[in-house]
């Protein structure tokens, strides 16, 4: 029972969702209070004339009303807002491909791109996305995935497919500015970024019928098509990507670019 508890604390979503739930049961309970009050107060406090206190109920509604208003607006931006945190590490580049190849943990070192290039040749353009991106997952063994892609009038990057993504009840898609977060700042660079000590509650919890964990390893790179930046994609892994990987990745990622 503890740990289904810590658990539940641990899910901002499902934190999100049940303090939405406990506002809005409080704002019921405090209007019916407010509604009863006159009555109470006129056969349970004593006071006969309560037409004179008009100006006092006016008062006291308009001020409730208002800290309800400020409380859900600051819900709803709460839910808004995205945490990021950004982490510089000083990696230490191992010498020799055995020593990285036998390093545990460690994923595979080779992709198919030919059976990402089949995954993209039928279906609608959204399903070609989402294929490539479940391909491209599924090769890198990776448990969550997005991709975002780039509005063109605005440089905003919004998310078009997802790999094993959760969205809270009501929750719209992610989007970033140009520049902004993680995402928006790869989209800019033009280059990849990799993360390997995720700081707690970045990732969100990925959960099966069997359990549920966290990811510990993040890598973002760009999608290209003749040097011009048309996406982003986030894999979130379990299992350290290796240099030659993320290389061969991002390489692999342009494939996407040529759905139409």
């Amino acid at each position: 029972m503890i740990e289904q508890i810590q658990l539940f604390f641990k899910d901002p979503a499902k934190v999100a969702r049940a303090a939405t739930i406990g506002f809005f049961v409080m704002v019921a309970f405090a209007t019916w209070s407010l509604v009863t009050l006159p009555n109470d107060l006129k056969y349970q406090g004593g006071m006969i004339d309560t037409g004179n206190a008009t100006g006092v109920y006016a008062k006291l509604y308009t001020v409730i009303g208002l800290a309800f208003a400020f409380c859900y607006a600051l819900i709803f931006f709460a839910q808004k807002t995205k945490k990021e945190t950004i982490v510089y590490l000083d990696k230490k580049i191992e010498t020799g491909s055995s020593q990285e190849g036998t390093t545990s943990g460690q994923s595979q070192d080779s992709l198919n791109a030919n059976a990402l290039r089949a995954k993209i040749k039928s279906g609608s353009k959204d399903e070609k996305w989402q294929n490539g991106l479940t391909e491209l997952c599924s090769q890198l063994k990776a448990g969550q995935g997005a991709l975002y892609l780039v509005n063109a009038k605005d440089k905003s990057l919004e998310m078009k497919s997802g790999f094993a993504v959760v969205l809270a009840e009501g929750e719209e898609n992610p989007s970033f500015q140009w520049g902004e977060g993680l995402i928006g700042q790869v989209a800019a660079s033009g280059k990849s970024l990799y993360m390997d000590e995720l700081p707690e509650g970045y990732a969100s919890r990925i959960e099966s019928g069997l359990g549920s964990a966290l990811p510990k390893f993040l890598f973002i790179c760009p999608v290209k098509k003749e040097n011009e930046v048309i996406g982003v994609i986030e894999v979130a892994t379990f299992t350290n990507l290796s240099e030659a990987l993320r290389k061969q990745a991002q390489e692999t990622s342009t494939i996407l670019s040529e759905i139409s």
